[in-house]
């Protein structure tokens, strides 16, 4: 199903809406400016969620940030919210596994030994995606959070947008 069109705005209409990548390519990147530095977000975000399938069966994933907005500023990155159908399946991911799927996690605060090192923020895909985990009973947090509009100073009031739900 086709993401709806842009709003006045240049913002996705509000809501979540159901999406392949197809239709992704089709909204986020043909139909918006700044062409080139969204092919490379979408080649980001068609490579992660290959690797996210392969260690989460199935799923959801919320495709938000600067690729749903169509702007003249050029997206930096993308946001991309992780929803498991089955959190036991990553509680048995083997070590090696459970650490492949991690390094698809972006990571805060972080501390790196030899040369020992304090990183505010590690993205995976080289900084191209922000890939975050919905816990069990955190959705309409992360909704929230997906819908808001942020400007210079953060949120603004009255103002959402949408964001694209790929499943597999």
């Amino acid at each position: 199903m086709p993401l709806p069109h842009w709003t006045p705005d240049g913002l996705l209409p509000p809501g979540r809406h159901a999406a392949d990548l197809s239709d992704i390519y089709e909204r986020l990147v043909w139909d918006a400016p700044h062409r080139n530095t969204r092919e490379n977000l979408f080649g980001a975000l068609s490579g992660y969620l290959g690797m996210v399938a392969k260690l989460m069966p199935s799923g959801r994933a919320w495709v938000g940030g600067g690729l749903v907005l169509r702007t003249e500023e050029a997206p930096q990155d993308i946001d991309v919210v992780l929803l498991p159908d089955d959190w036991g399946s990553l509680k048995r991911l083997s070590g090696p596994a459970r650490a492949a799927f991690y390094g698809l996690l972006t990571l805060r605060g972080v501390i790196v030994e030899q040369p020992v090192m304090y990183l505010d923020q590690v993205q995976p895909v080289g900084g191209l995606l922000d890939g975050f985990l919905c816990r069990p009973g955190d959705e309409e947090i992360w909704a929230k959070a997906w819908s808001a509009v942020r400007g210079p100073h953060g949120p603004i009031d009255g103002l959402t947008k949408g964001y694209a739900e790929v499943t597999w």
